[in-house]
């Protein structure tokens, strides 16, 4: 009867493992045609004669991919009062469904009308929002929409400069846009304000042309080749370090500098990172620090919250803005230094950087310049989209190993443990010394041991621990299924503790803990292992414990052997976390990770 029981309770907790699964597969599915239609449109806006005339099939590429019944480009316009507006500029709409422009008419709307709506999409953020949403504000039908159900809003942005929005609405059913389609859609945005920003540059050397010189007129189709360039490189360059080295030597090669560098904000380490770097026109690496923290160095208090271009004079500056950068600079004779960020949305996600022997104050206000800016910032945004689709992906096939296992060996176990006691209930087995009675006394502790190593490992392979009750609680739970009696007793100690960082930071210190622990049950012979979480003043620690016999080679040894050592290392690594074992002979073994706190 118990082992009925048992059965019926695992296929209850299959079905909602497959709906999350194919939950996530439907959203990993949703992004790459997303991504897929967006690659298409920058190489149909890059081919077009034309921009304005080719953006009504890039938007119906994008709605057809993003399974949205209507897309329109509103763009930011002054009007005759002053007033700010969204006009409406271009549409696409599914077959049956009503248009805003028909003919020659157009719509616009008066941003304070929907002022709350507009303050969001100003400072950088998309808006996702209902009718009756917008109803609460007065007066603009083309924000609202022709029988709109639910809507996504996404702001274009140019230099940090908001020029418009894309909206996409759904007509016909009332469907959420995910936070993974919402990014992808936002890269869309972004390819669409690239087009948009090229149409002004290509305006621009039209206007130059007409009272200029030839020699200025070459210059602007030059630096247009080299927009046009970068373009077809990052359309299909998948290395980041890659396409930054080639955009790099560019743009030092168009406005003569010296040197140039390209700084990314690395969130998973914390850290600005020096990804690429020019030194007299070739790729090199720099002699000055390749990373700072971002949390309290003067790099993040001086240009953390900066959003426009920065021209610094060398002789001006009094003390190391990035640790050894200044040396450098009067070394190499540098009169001064344009510091561009990179912004996506309302944040900085890196710095172009272009140093000079002469007075460039000019150069900060260069068309060029923005544009190599504006390639720059798509260029992290899609290598930080393609890295997140990746992660997903193996934490999807982690939940299914883990489903095997937990459904195939861990069931496995079970029934030898029922069979056992069935078996040894048999008067042959009762009797005091039986032979028969010791073996089969034996074959279940091995059964015993091998069906908590199963669920260990099925914890080990969880994808939401961390994410739907916290590090904390995870851990208490670990503790408490680590626990054998008469055998090992596990503890935790540190409860009340926030860590701050992001849930799949905590994820991998989970990991961490569940290795060490796991390390501890089955090679150290222990009888206590203790997990503690420790609030220092700058820093905090994970540590796992034990009792046990310890090492009696050194840890680099046994990390040749085996994986786990390796791999707690290196899951440490990848957070900025710093990872440690000390271990002695009869003594036990401690493993630690030491994070430092995040600003508040």
């Amino acid at each position: 009867m118990n082992a009925t029981v048992a059965l019926l309770e695992v296929e209850g907790e299959a079905a909602p493992c497959a709906e999350k699964l194919t939950a996530i597969n439907e959203s990993l599915q949703g992004r790459e045609r997303l991504l897929t239609a967006t690659a298409q449109a920058s190489r149909l806006l890059l081919e077009a004669a034309e921009v304005r005339g080719a953006i009504p099939r890039v938007l119906g590429l994008i709605g057809e991919a993003a399974h949205v019944d209507r897309v329109n480009v509103l763009e930011a316009r002054v009007g005759p009062m002053g007033e700010p507006l969204l006009v409406m500029t271009s549409e696409w709409t599914a077959e049956g469904v009503t248009p805003h422009l028909q003919e020659a008419r157009s719509f616009s709307c008066d941003e304070r009308n929907f002022s709350s709506v507009c303050a969001e999409l100003r400072a950088g953020r998309s808006v996702c929002l209902s009718p009756a949403e917008i109803h609460a504000e007065q007066g603009c039908s083309g924000i609202e929409g022709i029988g709109t159900r639910t809507k996504a809003i996404v702001p274009i942005f140019v230099a940090s400069e908001f020029i418009g929005v894309v909206s996409f609405d759904n007509t016909r059913q009332r469907r959420a846009i995910d936070a993974a389609e919402l990014a992808a859609l936002e890269t869309a945005a972004g390819v669409i304000g690239a087009a948009l920003h090229r149409e002004r540059l290509v305006d621009d050397v039209r206007r130059e042309r007409e009272r200029a010189a030839e020699e200025r007129v070459t210059e602007l189709a030059k630096a247009n080749a080299v927009i046009r360039g970068n373009l077809e490189r990052l359309a299909g360059q998948t290395d980041l370090h890659s396409f930054m080295g080639h955009m790099l030597l560019e743009a030092t090669r168009q406005f003569e500098a010296i040197s140039g560098a390209v700084i990314v904000l690395k969130d998973s380490l914390q850290e600005w990172r020096v990804v690429a770097h020019v030194r007299e026109g070739e790729l090199a690496q720099p002699s000055f620090a390749v990373s700072v923290p971002v949390n309290g160095s003067p790099f993040t208090a001086r240009f953390g919250d900066l959003r426009g271009p920065l021209y610094l004079n060398i002789d001006r500056v009094d003390s190391d803005i990035w640790p050894g950068v200044l040396a450098f600079y009067r070394s190499e004779g540098a009169v001064g230094t344009v510091i561009y960020p990179l912004v996506f949305g309302a944040r900085s996600v890196g710095f172009l950087v272009l140093t000079f022997q002469r007075h460039a104050e000019d150069v900060q206000k260069s068309e060029l310049l923005v544009a190599l800016a504006q390639q720059a910032t798509l260029a992290v945004q899609l290598t930080r989209l393609a890295y997140s689709a990746k992660e997903a992906a193996v934490l999807m096939e982690r939940t299914r190993i883990g489903q095997e296992i937990h459904d195939g060996l861990a069931q496995a176990f079970t029934g030898i443990l029922l069979q056992l006691g069935a078996v040894e209930e048999f008067p042959s087995c009762r009797k005091r010394g039986s032979e028969l009675g010791l073996t089969l006394s034996r074959v279940r502790e091995l059964a015993r041991d091998g069906l908590a190593e199963a669920r260990r490992s099925v914890m080990a392979l969880r994808l939401d621990q961390t994410r739907r009750a916290g590090l904390e609680i995870a851990l208490r739970q670990l503790a408490d299924r680590s626990t054998v009696a008469g055998g090992v007793t596990c503890t935790f100690e540190g409860g009340g503790i926030s860590t701050g960082l992001r849930p799949e930071h905590e994820h991998e210190l989970l990991r961490i803990a569940q290795e060490a622990v796991s390390n501890a049950v089955r090679h150290a012979r222990p009888h206590h292992v203790h997990i503690t979480m420790t609030d220092e003043e700058a820093n905090w620690e994970l540590a796992v414990a034990d009792d046990g016999v310890g090492m009696e080679q050194g840890p680099a040894v046994y990390a040749r052997e085996g994986f786990g050592l390796s791999s707690m290392r290196q899951r440490a690594g990848a957070i900025g976390g710093e990872w440690r074992i000390e271990s002695t002979p009869g003594a036990g073994t401690r493993v630690s990770v030491r994070m430092l706190k995040r600003a508040s």
